[in-house]
């Protein structure tokens, strides 16, 4: 095995959260006073950091909290309309039987990540680092390795943003990026990620 540990980001790579966060977006962005984007745009801001997207939008950073906890709340009357990518059940299954500890770190709650993935599911995951962080991603990974007593290179941050890489490298530890999600993936790919999965099925395939 490559790695001892791999956690995963939550929406956009395990969870297809992007078609109902692009029907809310606008919803959201009534209520708090920035820019809606139309069809087009979605697309291009698919290739840009998330600081240039709040910019793109007129977000300032101080309302960034309560835009996300409204959005969190929002979630929690969606189900059963987010669900996992195809496949993604089965392959932590199979991850999970070939001994690799899985975990789960998003700024999304706990209740939320643990409702959409389904009690079966979410009885694969060793550990959970969720909710907002004022320290950020990295911080959530550096708790992890502490805990499970993991060295850097053998943990791997699984995600699908340009900001899941960064975390990684803040962190000092491998990151593997997924071409499914917010970002992508000729963004991703310039970021150099360790790893690049360009279908479900190449987990396993690359990690075992």
């Amino acid at each position: 095995m490559k790695y001892d540990i791999a956690a995963f980001d939550f929406d956009g790579t395990l969870a297809d959260t992007m078609p109902w966060f692009n029907s809310i977006l606008n919803t959201v962005a009534d209520k708090y006073g920035f820019r809606k984007i139309d069809l087009s745009e979605r697309e291009n801001l698919r290739h840009r950091e998330a600081s240039e997207i709040l910019k793109f939008l007129g977000i300032p950073l101080w309302k960034l909290p309560a835009i996300m906890s409204h959005v969190r709340t929002l979630m929690q009357d969606i189900d059963p309309s987010v669900h996992l990518f195809d496949g993604i059940p089965e392959v932590l299954a199979r991850l999970k039987a070939d001994g690799l500890r899985l975990a789960v770190i998003s700024s999304n709650s706990i209740e939320n990540v643990q409702r959409v993935l389904g009690p079966d599911v979410a009885a694969l995951f060793d550990d959970y680092e969720c909710g907002t962080d004022l320290f950020g991603k990295a911080a959530k990974i550096d708790r992890l390795m502490r805990r499970h007593e993991v060295a850097p290179e053998r943990f791997l941050l699984v995600g699908d943003e340009m900001r899941d890489i960064d975390a990684a490298r803040k962190a000092g530890v491998h990151v593997g990026s997924v071409a499914w999600g917010y970002n992508h993936v000729d963004a991703l790919r310039e970021r150099g990620p360790n790893e690049i999965f360009l279908t479900v099925d190449d987990l396993p395939a690359i990690l075992t």
